[in-house]
């Protein structure tokens, strides 16, 4: 209840426009619905392992599109060709994975990135990809750099995936085969 008291109170304050607070509430009780359903079909698990993958691919690509913008060694046509392809479609799929090794601190398991590459992107957008990661990369904080898990990158996809490329797939972007 203490959470609706603050809502009315910031309301009443007029520190919030009504609109916004009634989208606030219905988002929230549609959430809450929603995991309550999830728990009850055992599906809670699931579904919060594919909003993280989906929201490792948000972050990706939040982080590629800044390092095109910020890039000095790709001319204006260049960085126009590429971000023409920065869309979630495009991204990599990344699951979560243990290595064989332990952690010094912790002893436990380490856990690593798989990133399944996607068999129909053209290895030219790949290395661009690699490229706005590393520069990506470089610009991280040291306390952002320590949380980043290590990756792998495996060529193949997972189990019982067949990815196609998007129907507004550019003929550059895809290999000729596809």
């Amino acid at each position: 209840m203490r959470v609706t008291s603050e809502i009315v109170t910031a309301c009443v304050n007029e520190k919030y426009p009504a609109s916004v607070v009634q989208k606030a509430t219905k988002k929230y009780f549609t959430t809450l619905k929603r995991r309550s359903r999830l728990q009850t079909n055992n599906k809670l698990p699931d579904a919060r392992k594919k909003q993280r993958r989906l929201q490792r691919k948000h972050h990706k690509l939040q982080n590629r599109k800044v390092a095109l913008s910020g890039s000095t060694t790709l001319t204006q046509e260049q960085k126009e060709k590429f971000s023409s392809i920065l869309r979630i479609e495009y991204m990599s799929s990344e699951e979560s994975a243990e290595e064989s090794g332990e952690d010094e601190h912790m002893g436990e398991r380490l856990k690593v990135l798989l990133i399944h590459t996607l068999p129909w992107r053209n290895p030219s957008v790949n290395e661009m990809f690699q490229s706005l990661d590393r520069k990506s990369a470089r610009k991280r904080t040291s306390r952002a750099a320590e949380m980043c898990r290590a990756s792998a990158t495996e060529p193949s996809s997972p189990s019982g995936f067949t990815a196609k490329p998007p129907p507004s797939c550019p003929a550059w972007a895809k290999v000729s085969d596809c």
